[in-house]
């Protein structure tokens, strides 16, 4: 194979070169348009004059960010790069609408011959609407060992309209491919990455494939300016290839750029972010970018190459200017060299079924169809050729990751240190869940005894008259047995009062199902009695029946907690027509349920400390202090909810808000 280039003027000059290089003799022929006008009339006009010219040609484009040809970067202009196959057979392909991802790949993948396998895919999709990493996906799907190459589409950083083609259609919305049939084909890929980690970990905390919603619970748009400043994030998504964000997948760091920004600050990445997933700031590391450089081009060198195509990140020409030459130069000492820079990169190592979709880095494919080395053209250092001007951004650049190593590693021990705290912590709250089990304890043994009075009541006086009954020797046989099954039943209800405490008290291990009507059953079964003979009015308003996920018994000591406490604040205050309500609803992001009195409230000067340890309103009343702040504990750090008081007219609101996502779906 040859692979000849040409920087398009005109139609005269196109066919003269056409005429010069022998290409319309050759059978398969693949033709990329790398073009920086982002007109389809003018790519319409382009593909019909070449197919006018040479009527068997595969064809396949993208626009540009910028245009690579041999030892040049142009941009706004237009590179017809012409790959002359000997034994190599060609398909091209196109889909639309390529977002509708799962359906339409399967239907363009369906496209593909079904009888063979390609070896090679070189895939363009546009550059503001296809999730590049879903389409490298469908392309494994398709095949786990074709090599995908190539990269989305630009528009010269405008984030207007970016378009892919081939002979057939003109794409705004979609991506074409150029399918390379040759088991015999050698193939080798390279990547160059060289951005670093900048900053704190992140963590993205709402996120649905490639549009995220918060970092670390804010606007992801505030996360940018929050950290890069105003204008970075007011000038996106025009700034986002520069400052992407990182996250490390199979020991692979891989950025992620942003594309586009939606009016409610979420922003479009163009490649997938999941909730949960740790992500860095990440900044363009000359130093690296440079030694990364070199170690691709000796790597090159020790295989058959005959062309080179590179598909890089616009970003690299942002960063380093007239410097992205260093990169491509010595590419060019191997095989002839042509690529553009794009709005993200497909890359595949040969010999494995990893696929990956990328930003920021300079991706190489390399082809040839002859099993020999091409000589070296003389060596070539990537130092040597830096312009001076680059000194002053490698400089900067080791200084950035030098002070983020060295902040790392002052986290790193910060970290140790706060995770010995945390230890420590953990065995006081141990301690403190002690007491305020023994605390409670002491309570549920008095509601215990209180709801036992009436069936031992009535054992005792059954027993009393069977006894009397045998005194005066008028003992009936069905009266008898009727009394005894009294008895039977009345220990029977005895040993069911044993099993709600025991069952009530046993900590759960793992998380199960339940709501807030079984919750609030079983901690009535416990208290009610006890409510009944103070004669305070229980009133429920049980809105809420949906199930969700979460420690239940943890919960129902809880719930049994605040009732308890607002039982007490009634007795102590003597209040009249006293009452408890106890109303469950949820709204968009919780479950909720409230326990209301009408005990007059917290006073305002305590109200913020009441969920302290060991702060307590019953001094001298056998109050520990611990109650209210084990309850918050539970539910907080335990239930994943959230515990909080107010004042209402009458009284205290407790509010317990178990948050949505604990529903087990």
């Amino acid at each position: 194979m040859r692979t000849v280039s040409t920087l398009y003027h005109s139609m005269g000059d196109l066919k003269y070169f056409i005429k010069k290089n022998k290409i319309f003799e050759c059978q398969n022929i693949l033709l990329q348009i790398f073009t920086g006008i982002c007109e389809s009339e003018f790519i319409e006009k382009l593909i019909d004059n070449i197919i006018e010219e040479i009527p068997h040609i595969h064809i396949i484009g993208a626009t540009t960010d910028g245009e690579i040809i041999a030892n040049h970067i142009v941009e706004r202009s237009t590179i017809l790069s012409f790959s002359l196959f000997d034994n190599t057979q060609i398909a091209t392909h196109y889909c639309k609408n390529i977002n509708s991802i799962h359906e339409r790949l399967e239907l363009f993948t369906n496209q593909f011959d079904a009888t063979k396998k390609a070896k090679v895919a070189i895939a363009f999709g546009d550059g503001l609407h296809t999730n590049g990493e879903e389409f490298i996906k469908g392309m494994k799907n398709y095949n786990e060992n074709i090599i995908v190459a190539g990269g989305l589409a630009g528009d010269n950083a405008a984030y207007v309209k970016t378009i892919v083609f081939n002979e057939e259609e003109i794409l705004t919305n979609g991506a074409v491919v150029a399918l390379l049939y040759n088991d015999d084909l050698i193939v080798n890929t390279k990547a160059n990455f060289g951005w670093d980690n900048i900053g704190k970990t992140l963590t993205i905390t709402k996120a649905k494939k490639n549009i995220v919603y918060t970092i670390d619970g804010i606007k992801a748009v505030d996360i940018y300016e929050k950290y890069l400043g105003k204008n970075i994030a007011e000038e996106l998504p025009k700034t986002g290839m520069e400052f992407p964000l990182i996250i490390t997948r199979d020991g692979l760091n891989i950025a992620r750029a942003v594309v586009g920004k939606n009016d409610d600050g979420s922003l479009i990445f163009a490649g997938n972010l999941t909730t949960g997933d740790k992500v860095t700031f990440g900044y363009g590391n000359i130093e690296t970018i440079i030694n990364g450089g070199t170690k691709v081009y000796k790597e090159i060198l020790s295989s058959p190459v005959e062309s080179i195509f590179v598909y890089s990140c616009m970003a690299r020409k942002a960063l380093m200017g007239k410097n992205t030459l260093a990169e491509i130069k010595p590419l060019n000492k191997i095989a002839p060299v042509s690529g553009f820079f794009t709005y993200g990169e497909f890359f595949s190592k040969p010999n494995s079924s990893q696929k990956e979709f990328l930003n920021e880095t300079m991706t190489i494919l390399c082809l040839s169809e002859r099993n020999i080395k091409t000589p070296r053209q003389g060596h070539f250092n990537f130092k040597d050729r830096r312009k001076r001007s680059s000194s002053t951004l490698q400089a900067l650049s080791h200084l950035v990751a030098r002070t983020t190593l060295e902040l790392e590693e002052i986290n790193s021990s910060l970290e140790s240190k706060v995770k010995q705290e945390v230890e420590k912590n953990r065995e006081k709250d141990n301690q403190m869940i002690q007491q305020s089990r023994m605390a409670q304890m002491g309570e549920m043994m008095s509601m215990i005894a209180h709801q036992w009075r009436q069936p031992l009541s009535a054992i005792s006086a059954t027993a009393i008259a069977i006894q009397l009954s045998i005194d005066l020797n008028k003992l009936d046989t069905d009266e008898l047995a009727k009394r005894v099954a009294n008895i039977s039943s009345y220990a029977q209800h005895l040993s069911a009062t044993i099993d709600d405490f025991r069952d009530f008290f046993k900590p759960n291990k793992n998380k199960t199902n339940t709501n807030y009507q079984d919750v609030v059953k079983n901690v009535l079964e416990i208290i009610k009695v006890s409510i009944d003979n103070k004669n305070i009015n229980l009133i429920l308003e049980i809105e809420c029946k949906e199930t969700f996920l979460t420690y239940a018994n943890e919960l129902k000591q809880v719930v049994l907690n605040l009732i308890k406490n607002a039982e007490d604040a009634i007795l102590d205050k003597k209040i009249e027509n006293p009452y408890i309500k106890i109303k469950t609803f949820q709204d968009e992001d919780n479950y909720n349920l409230k326990i209301c009195d009408n005990a007059g409230g917290i006073p305002k000067d305590i109200i913020g400390r009441i969920f302290d340890p060991y702060f307590t309103t019953k001094l001298g009343k056998g109050g520990t202090g611990l109650g209210l702040y084990m309850s918050k504990t539970i539910i907080e750090e335990h239930c994943n909810g959230k515990l909080t008081v107010t004042n209402g007219d009458d009284g205290a609101i407790f509010t317990i808000a178990i948050r949505k996502e604990q529903k087990d779906d």
